[in-house]
């Protein structure tokens, strides 16, 4: 739950109470306790920020909430963990280089309790799938580049497709499951 004014322009935000008013209703609609609600500021620099997203993380808090905060520096990302102390925190290890990398258990002393590595894995892939098409155009061949390269039940594992029979069984009457 984002409280950036839409169309998103720079970084306004909506007024506090009007956040709170959100994250009242979200905490209201939930009808699983186990199911956390993620706020965030996008104008995590200034003071109105911290007063806003100090007022959010009152919200609900009893409710397993997460508070999100985007990060410049190091010296902000402690900042923010000092202010929230005992408030769930997530850190968005963000690709754009404004965040800070640092490790998962320097982070967990610092409170936060979840990190999201956005776009990490998409970006890791764009050399290799740039290397492999150079290597294509190169040779117009790419056998001897197999074993660099994930099988296709790699693929299908993790896609969760599974096998061509165990997918057609999905779609099976229960007649023809049972052979008749």
């Amino acid at each position: 739950m984002a409280e950036t004014l839409r169309p998103s322009r720079g970084k306004r935000v909506i007024p506090t109470a009007e956040m709170v008013a959100k994250i009242k209703a979200a905490c209201d609609a939930r009808r699983d306790p186990d199911f956390v609600i993620i706020t965030r500021t996008d104008a995590s620099r200034s003071k109105a920020s911290m007063r806003h997203s100090s007022a959010a993380s009152v919200t609900g808090s009893r409710r397993r909430r997460a508070v999100h905060r985007s990060a410049g520096g190091r010296e902000q990302v402690e900042r923010v963990a000092r202010h929230f102390k005992g408030v769930p925190l997530l850190y968005n290890m963000a690709a754009s280089g404004k965040t800070p990398d640092l490790p998962a258990d320097e982070l967990g002393k610092l409170g936060f309790r979840i990190a999201i590595y956005p776009n990490w894995v998409i970006l890791a892939a764009i050399p290799a799938m740039q290397n492999l098409l150079a290597e294509l155009k190169r040779t117009g061949s790419i056998a001897h580049m197999r074993d660099k390269v994930a099988t296709f039940k790699q693929f299908t594992d993790i896609a969760a497709c599974g096998s061509p029979a165990a997918r057609g069984a999905l779609w099976r009457s229960e007649d023809q499951r049972a052979g008749l």
